[in-house]
């Protein structure tokens, strides 16, 4: 029986992919990695993607998983070391992961790029109309202690969580919510300097804990060409919708409908025909000459479903 291989797009300095990095350690699952360019054009991957630019994306065969939330929930189900949400603390895994990135995330990137002047404009370009904020140096340097603020409040729970001495946010084991609240501090840490560091306060609890989560590692991993991935793309049939959440009548969608998928918080739209909305998913058909049809999957969570006109894509 044919296994089929577990692949990440990504590029080195994504805070996000190394959330998804440490949980294919953690879960001791083997991978191929696809390096991405850290910006726009990506003329390999846009063809699979439809254009969704978040990083990373996880792909297994036809099947594209946008959104590390909903990969997370993927790559638990695919080793069988450790847990990411734990039995019993499943909810309170996700609800922390989810809580620590909307406070910290977009802090910790505006302190950062508030303290590298030579950030590449084109970076800086492409990164703005995507993150809704004006992500020029200058003026964040002018709010860092604003930033500063922010990110400290919450280094600080996270050492008030810790203070019992637990090796980890929910206990003795790494979760989920550890990998959460480690990549923005990882994120600021790799890109901000040694100002960054001296000024965030890891003093005590936090270093400690920082190492213990570094220390999963990333797992085997070996490298893959964006042209060997685009052919397992082509040779592989996407899966077929599972079950409709009823709710998807009140809200005035249907199989079939052309929509876009856009993220609640910051990101770009993605179009396709619907293919499941579930009570945990969205399922988007997307299909291009290079590859053929892929399905596009996206939690329901932090994404907006709307019908549009296909002259919108």
């Amino acid at each position: 029986m044919h296994v089929p291989e577990i692949i990440l797009h990504h590029y080195p300095l994504s805070p996000y992919s190394e959330k998804i990095r440490l949980a294919l350690g953690l879960k001791d699952v083997a991978w191929r990695s696809v390096e991405i360019p850290v910006w726009t054009p990506r003329p390999k991957l846009t063809p699979m993607t439809g254009g969704y630019r978040r990083t990373p994306i996880l792909q297994i065969g036809a099947e594209f998983y946008c959104d590390t939330l909903h990969i997370l929930r993927v790559v638990e189900g695919l080793g069988s070391s450790g847990a990411l949400y734990p039995k019993g603390q499943e909810a309170l895994a996700k609800a922390l992961g989810w809580w620590i990135e909307k406070g910290s995330f977009m802090n910790a990137v505006c302190l950062m790029i508030g303290n590298m002047p030579g950030l590449p404009q084109e970076l800086i370009d492409e990164r703005r109309p995507l993150f809704r904020v004006n992500l020029d140096p200058g003026e964040l340097r002018t709010r860092r202690a604003l930033y500063l603020q922010r990110v400290n409040a919450h280094v600080a729970w996270l050492a008030q969580a810790l203070s019992d001495g637990r090796k980890f946010i929910l206990g003795a084991q790494a979760s989920a919510a550890d990998l959460s609240a480690y990549h923005p501090i990882w994120f600021a840490r790799q890109n901000g300097g040694d100002e960054i560091n001296e000024l965030i306060a890891f003093a005590g609890v936090i270093d400690p804990w920082y190492k213990r989560v570094a220390a999963i590692g990333h797992g085997a991993f070996s490298e893959m060409s964006p042209d060997q991935a685009i052919e397992v793309a082509r040779t592989s049939e996407p899966g077929e919708p599972g079950e409709w959440s009823p709710e998807a009548q009140n809200v005035g969608l249907a199989r079939g409908d052309w929509v876009s998928v856009t993220p609640d918080d910051y990101g770009n739209p993605v179009f396709g025909s619907l293919l499941l909305w579930a009570h945990d998913e969205i399922v988007l058909r997307h299909e291009d000459p290079s590859v053929g049809k892929v399905n596009l999957r996206f939690p329901r969570v932090g994404f907006d479903t709307a019908r549009t006109d296909r002259k919108a894509a």
